[in-house]
């Protein structure tokens, strides 16, 4: 007896979705940071806390808040699976880092270890999500 089988490859396919999740996973955790930086920046003005932004190959976000400028974005990096979270504000390196005149008030850094971990859990969280949906055909 003989059985005919045909063999479909859908890896391109499944790459390109799974790139998808991924991107957006590292979009999300930049919104974590960029959370965590704003509640962490020194707010004599508030411009700082507001200009800061994320910015994704395909996605990003404005300033907003008290004293952020429509000018206050930061440039978007030019590969994906990469975000950038940060502010172009000419002193905020002064406030991260401190002087020798002003103790350094890392918001940036702190944000960020605040937020390491949480990556992995939004990716699984949205394999997890997703797969229902967008890889189902596949998950049988």
């Amino acid at each position: 007896m003989r059985v005919k089988t045909d063999l479909k490859w859908d890896g391109d396919t499944i790459k390109l979705r799974g790139r998808k999740v991924v991107n957006k996973s590292v979009f999300e955790t930049g919104l974590i940071v960029e959370g965590q930086a704003k509640v962490l920046a020194p707010k004599a003005e508030g411009r700082l806390a507001g200009s800061i932004t994320t910015q994704s190959k395909t996605d990003g976000t404005f300033p907003s808040g008290k004293g952020s400028q429509a000018g206050d974005v930061i440039s978007k990096p030019s590969v994906d699976g990469v975000v950038y979270v940060g502010t172009p504000v000419n002193y905020a390196p002064y406030m991260e880092f401190g002087t020798i005149h002003t103790p350094a008030q890392a918001f940036l850094r702190s944000a960020l270890a605040l937020a390491k971990g949480s990556q992995l859990t939004l990716v699984k969280a949205k394999i997890k999500n997703v797969s229902k949906y967008i890889f189902a055909e596949y998950i049988k």
